[in-house]
């Protein structure tokens, strides 16, 4: 069913207002996206997961309406049998006494990788999603000065109002320096919260000619949360099969370089280490005791799929390191990405490919592998393959 509550409700009047005024006066703006995909996902063998083989069908319709200083972006999303309307932007920014301020719900990305982004630290987004994706933003209050070569911004941000889950929602203020010498940029950031406490990181890319680009990305993190297994022998029975864990002091850490040539080739390489990540040890300990719970019979049967909640983290494994290749510039629009976890031999691999057959029509098809080594922890995921074919329109 359709579920639309107060909050969505109010937005939607403002964006009917918008909407109603006077194009000629308001500056109206605005376009479509249409997103449709059907595709298949085969089980793996996963000790930790009851999987089946499954079939999906998913459909998007995004509005990206805009007038003279207010943007916004509603979609209405068809996903797992179930339908949604989301304003996922919808924010007002302008000039205040030489400032540039901005207000509502935004969209707020400060990372630089391709693979992995350790600045995107406001809400959850993955780079390159198999199903369709929906880019919540969230409250923003912010206030920016610029120069000739120099942002530096304050602003407040609050999650809660954007997300249902609170593992997602933060309350927080921070400040970003933005600066631009020659051929390289520069990206400093501090942001406390209620949840994570101190978040001190940066960023930097520089070009090398007309074919290479490196860039680099690092944050510290105070305080986080994982996902943590108590089930211990015996009893399993007298105690949580998972629990949220509390640790400090944690590092995200990210290098990557770009080259690219005329004739639209485009690849990227990147490594990065995340320390909130489980393990090969620990990750041992959650394979080896979800195949006890298998050996030890149907009665614990239940108490396996708990152990998936581990997965919940950003990255699975600490050490990851990327190879993206695409290549543009023509109507046919093929990819591959190769995501390796060096510490166990695992590897995730995507490959793509579009064709524009109409301006602002594209239809494309992609096919995933999760898997690797057999000891691997991306075997350990409840898929196997997944493929799919989408339609995407812009109008």
């Amino acid at each position: 069913m359709m579920r639309l509550s107060k909050k969505l409700a109010r937005q939607l009047c403002t964006l009917a207002f918008f909407s109603g005024a006077p194009h000629a006066e308001m500056n109206w703006q605005q376009h479509w996206q249409l997103e449709a995909e059907s595709g298949y996902s085969q089980a793996s063998t996963s000790p930790l997961f009851a999987s089946q083989n499954q079939t999906f069908n998913d459909m998007a319709l995004r509005w990206f309406p805009q007038t003279n200083q207010w943007q916004a972006q509603l979609v209405a999303l068809k996903q797992n049998q179930q339908t949604q309307l989301r304003v996922a932007e919808l924010f007002w920014s302008g000039e205040v006494k030489g400032k540039d301020l901005l207000i509502g719900k935004q969209r707020l990305n400060l990372g630089v990788g391709y693979g992995f982004r350790p600045l995107d630290i406001f809400s959850p987004y993955q780079r390159n999603p198999i199903a369709i994706q929906v880019e919540q933003g969230l409250a923003v209050v912010s206030l920016s000065q610029f120069s000739d070569a120099d942002e530096l911004s304050l602003f407040y941000t609050d999650a809660y109002l954007s997300y249902d889950s609170a593992a997602f929602a933060q309350r927080g203020i921070g400040i970003r320096n933005y600066r631009l010498t020659g051929h390289q940029e520069w990206q400093g950031l501090a942001y406390v919260d209620n949840q994570r406490g101190l978040n001190l990181g940066g960023s930097w890319i520089t070009t090398l000619g007309d074919a290479w680009e490196l860039h680099a990305e690092s944050r510290y993190q105070q305080y986080y949360s994982h996902m943590m297994s108590r089930l211990d022998f015996p009893p399993l029975d007298r105690q949580a099969p998972i629990i949220e864990q509390q640790f400090a002091n944690a590092w995200q850490t990210l290098f990557g370089m770009t080259w690219a040539n005329l004739v639209g080739d485009n690849l990227i390489i990147e490594y990065w280490f995340d320390n909130r990540a489980l393990s090969l040890r620990q990750w041992r300990a959650v394979t080896q005791l979800s195949r006890d719970l298998q050996v030890l019979g149907s009665q614990f049967d239940p108490l396996r799929p708990s152990q998936a909640a581990v997965f919940q983290g950003k990255n699975l494994v600490q050490h990851n390191l990327l190879l993206h290749w695409h290549r543009d510039l023509t109507d046919w629009q093929p990819a591959l990405d190769l995501l390796f976890s060096p510490s166990d031999g695992g590897l995730i691999s995507t490959a793509k490919i579009n064709y524009e057959f109409s301006q602002g029509w594209t239809l494309g098809a992609q096919l995933r592998y999760l898997g690797g080594k057999n000891d691997a922890v991306y075997q350990l995921l409840p898929e196997r393959y997944i493929g799919l074919i989408k339609l995407e329109a812009r109008f």
